[in-house]
């Protein structure tokens, strides 16, 4: 009898047309643990063992077997299900591109060149300072406002006093030739919307701007919620349990800044909606059947809403004031929607494993976003615009989340 552990461990290769790839791997390790360490997605390939005995290849559904559990096996070849080369687009061999500013690093980013004629993908691995990072935000944020707001035009800012508003101010700031009127907004009703607001107060003096506070009472009066009444997180856990708040506190935001529009005569509000938010929405929006939401221009009634870090990754944002960045990480709470947790998973997937291929994601979508831009109508049972008709038992459920009153026109 043979003792199982003196016995050689079969060698694992992934089969393509291209040739054979060697992975390494450690007796205990399954066969699907070597395939996510390599980067190999397990949907794409056939597992065939090669009977040390002699005979002919045995297809092998083992993605849960370890090494060690692949018995009268000397090699396991894993067969690509498609004529391509699936380590074209590794990111393990880079050139280290360094800072402008040695020693003044903030972030890293990669890129990928890739040229067609040979097939090749090349990776940089681009270490960025503040400064750096600062000039890629104004630089998006500009091309964004001038193609997308008037120049001389009042805009309405939605900011936290987190990374991504503070980017996005100084982005703004930058903008000297087009004569905006940047007017800082910010709400308050949830702990981390109220956490920020020093640092909000901070950013806008920084920037000589006047911030703009809307209270929770206020807050509240635009939804027609009770002023006096248990707070906005209870309300939206109690009748949508496993939804994530964001969904609520994404409209609040937007009825408040449209408001805030209003009472300066604008009809112009942008928020911080970054390269990852974009992609996320709107996958999730074509994978359950709907067109993309227009961007980074959004018109939704009178109000025009603009994206302006709709191309900038949130890792940069970060790079660009790290202090208020962190600051904003450890007010958050946890989100504990599958839905939400899903898509900013795969989005991260991809942007982590093609670099470049996000910001080629957002491009497509938003061209076809702005082809047939989606239509929003407004609704008079809820006081705000939709953008198709609400099913009555949610309209039911939404109202007696607010109590039964109507909400604010917005």
């Amino acid at each position: 009898m043979t003792d199982s552990s003196s016995r050689a461990l079969p060698t694992v290769s992934v089969v393509t047309s291209h040739g054979r790839q060697p992975l390494s791997g450690a007796a205990d390790e399954r066969l699907i643990d070597i395939l996510s360490r390599n980067h190999v997605p397990w949907s794409a390939v056939a597992a065939y063992a090669v009977p040390e005995s002699g005979g002919d290849l045995r297809l092998s559904p083992s993605l849960d077997r370890t090494l060690a559990e692949f018995e009268d096996t000397s090699e396991i070849l894993l067969y690509f299900n498609r004529n391509v080369n699936p380590f074209n687009f590794s990111i393990e061999d880079f050139k280290t591109i360094e800072s402008d500013h040695p020693g003044e690093e903030a972030t890293e980013y990669i890129y990928q060149r890739l040229d067609n004629e040979t097939g090749t993908a090349e990776s940089f691995l681009k270490k960025l300072s503040p400064e750096e990072c600062r000039q890629i935000i104004a630089d998006r944020v500009g091309d964004t406002v001038r193609a997308n707001v008037p120049a001389g035009a009042d805009l309405v800012v939605g900011v936290s006093g987190g990374g991504d508003s503070n980017a996005l101010l100084y982005g703004l700031s930058q903008l000297s030739d087009h004569g905006i009127t940047v007017h800082p907004v910010i709400l308050k009703g949830i702990p981390d919307w109220d956490a920020g607001v020093p640092r909000a107060q901070a950013l806008c003096e920084k920037y000589g701007l006047e911030l703009t506070v809307i209270e929770a009472d206020e807050v509240k009066q635009l939804l027609g919620i009770p002023a006096d009444s248990v707070d906005l997180i209870d309300r939206f856990e109690r009748e949508f349990q496993g939804d994530d708040f964001e969904f609520l506190g994404t409209l609040m935001i937007r009825l408040a800044l449209s408001k805030a529009a209003r009472d300066i005569g604008t009809s112009y509000i942008a928020t911080g909606v970054n390269l990852e938010d974009i992609v996320c929405e709107n996958l999730f929006r074509v994978t359950t059947g709907l067109k993309p939401a227009a961007f980074p221009k959004r018109q939704i009634g009178d109000t025009t809403l603009v994206l302006p870090l709709w191309l900038c990754p949130k890792r940069i944002i970060d790079g660009c004031f790290p202090k208020y960045s962190l600051e904003n990480y450890d007010a958050r709470y946890p989100c504990f929607s599958l839905g939400r947790n899903l898509y900013y998973s795969v989005v991260y997937a991809l942007q982590s494993q093609f670099p470049g291929y996000l910001e080629q994601v957002a491009h497509g979508l938003s061209q076809l976003s702005m082809k047939d831009p989606v239509e929003y109508t407004y609704n008079e049972q809820l006081g705000f615009h939709v953008e198709r008709t609400v099913p009555f038992p949610l309209l039911r459920r939404f109202q007696k989340m607010l109590g039964g009153a109507q909400p604010t026109a917005g």
